[in-house]
């Protein structure tokens, strides 16, 4: 997989933000120059230029592919180059793409079909080598009515965009954390944020989806029309259709007090001790966020441990992180009002390296679970000087505070299908992994994932035997190899199941669309 945090650089422009100049008229009329016209020689794509799409279809001869297949922002695993890629700049060009990838059939031998938003997802998940990739860039627009205070934004956009359109209306919507990660993906996992106290995961905050079933219906899903549906979308991820457009509820914007504290490794207990104090504060600090973050440092040989606290309405010194201000730094503590573009703007995601991470974990909030994590990361980072050398890696542990009153949030909105509700105790969410900085990072990934696997390994075993293991593994931050559908509980997944078999009742997304996370597969 490709973890969301593991990689931070100094944000810039990047090839994704190149890609958003080609979503305007100039661009798709250049697009269109540059398409190869006649047969391929790939059933798939003949279909795709057979139904008049060959404006939004690129294939490795034109100028543009080679972008689309080397997107700085995508992780390094899904890189790859498939037959064609399909840009459509509608809903209704997205059904009329799955309408002739329909009609191309079985006859056309074994190919499937990738669809990228973001592309954060390792694996499949939006790419592909025999096959097509349905690259949603272009629906990237973001209006907002003020009407009925609702933000219509369309799944190619990234959330750093999204921020800045609305910022212009005085308004922001629940979404991710960092500029580049796309709409899509984040919005059909669950979706964390330094609003998720106040407002609950993003796709808590979806009142509508815009989205094009395998039979290229276009329909809306809500809680008055298509309502399971609606519900199951929210962490139900590509099994049931292509969502083209969500639309969701707004709030004022202002401006966040965001303070990220420096600290040794001595303090480590002393930090996860203040983590889990968090965890257990009630809804009356549903105003605060904190990202508690232990990274090996190759330049200086050592981990370093920080802690971004958040106040998402602008309140300095909030009561909320005493247990944090009462330990010693390190280094100068950097302290800022910022808009929330800003924020999202201050980390990017990196596509350089190759990253090694084996999945998400979720656990009660137990001093016993989060200690021996970082047991477990010191020892991860012991392996990898071993292994690597002391110069070639760097590491991370990751620990999210999820309170009981995240699910209260997802039920008093419709609910939702991560299942938390099941447990009224307060949570940790916790990703470990490594990134390969060495220019044998291809040759050596598969023993450092085996390292990552077996550590991860380890701290379920030990949250199991201590009684603290919850089911919810994260689905945007889980490993394939993990269940993370099975993980919301056997209401939602049949839930899911039925959902799934009632609106694509021959499986296109389930065996046509192998990447993701699969309710077939459960």
């Amino acid at each position: 997989m490709m973890l969301s945090h593991l990689s931070l650089s100094s944000a810039g422009i990047t090839t994704a933000t190149l890609l958003l100049l080609f979503s305007g008229a100039q661009g798709q009329q250049m697009m269109a120059n540059n398409v190869t016209q006649g047969p391929s020689g790939f059933p798939a794509c003949d279909a795709l230029v057979a139904a008049n799409l060959s404006h939004v279809i690129h294939f490795p001869s034109s100028p543009l592919y080679q972008t689309l297949v080397q997107n700085g922002s995508y992780a390094i695993s899904t890189r790859k180059q498939p037959w064609c890629f399909v840009l459509p700049s509608t809903a209704a060009e997205v059904s009329k793409t799955l309408t002739a990838l329909q009609s191309a059939g079985d006859g056309a031998g074994d190919w499937h079909v990738a669809i990228r938003s973001g592309g954060h997802g390792g694996d499949n998940q939006n790419n592909i080598v025999d096959g097509v990739t349905i690259d949603l860039t272009h629906l990237n627009t973001t209006t907002y009515d003020a009407d009925t205070n609702v933000a219509h934004v369309g799944t190619g956009a990234r959330w750093g965009a999204v921020y800045a359109a609305l910022e212009k209306d005085g308004v922001l919507v629940t979404g991710g954390r960092e500029s580049v990660v796309g709409v899509g993906g984040l919005l059909l996992g669950g979706g964390i944020s330094w609003y998720t106290a106040r407002t609950g995961f993003a796709c808590d905050s979806v009142v509508n989806y815009e989205v094009v079933l395998a039979s290229g219906e276009i329909v809306n899903a809500n809680a008055s029309a298509n309502s399971d549906l609606w519900r199951a979308l929210k962490g139900g991820s590509s099994n049931f259709g292509i969502v083209t457009r969500f639309d969701l509820a707004a709030f004022p914007a202002e401006n966040l007090h965001m303070e990220t504290k420096t600290f040794s490794r001595e303090h480590a207990g002393e930090l996860v001790d203040a983590l889990a104090r968090f965890a257990d504060l009630d809804r009356s600090f549903q105003d605060n966020a904190v990202l508690l973050v232990v990274t090996y440092d190759p330049e200086t040989e050592a981990s370093i441990w920080r802690a971004t606290k958040v106040n998402t309405m602008n309140k300095a010194n909030s009561t909320a992180f005493d247990a944090f201000d009462r330990i010693p730094t390190s280094a100068p503590t950097m302290e800022k009002s910022v808009t929330l573009v800003e924020a999202a703007n201050s980390t990017a995601l990196s596509g350089k390296n190759r990253n090694a991470g084996a999945g998400a974990l979720t656990a009660v909030n137990d001093l016993r679970v989060l200690r021996y994590c970082i047991e477990q990361h010191e020892g991860l980072v012991a392996d990898m000087k071993a292994l690597l050398g002391p110069k070639n890696f760097t590491t991370i542990l990751d620990f999210q505070p999820i309170p009981s009153y995240f699910a209260d949030i997802g039920v008093q909105k419709g609910g939702n299908m991560l299942g938390l509700e099941r447990d009224s105790r307060n949570k940790v969410l916790f990703v470990m992994g490594v990134t390969l900085l060495g220019s044998n990072s291809e040759e050596l990934f598969p023993r450092v994932y085996q390292h990552v696997a077996a550590a991860n390994k380890r701290i379920e075993d030990f949250s199991k035997s201590v009684g603290s293991d919850t089911e919810l593994r994260y689905l945007p931050y889980a490993d394939s190899r993990q269940d993370a559908i099975g993980s919301y509980g056997k209401a939602n997944v049949e839930h899911i199941r039925k959902v799934a078999e009632e609106y694509d009742p021959e499986g296109f997304f389930q065996y046509r669309v192998p990447g993701g996370f699969k309710i077939s597969r459960v």
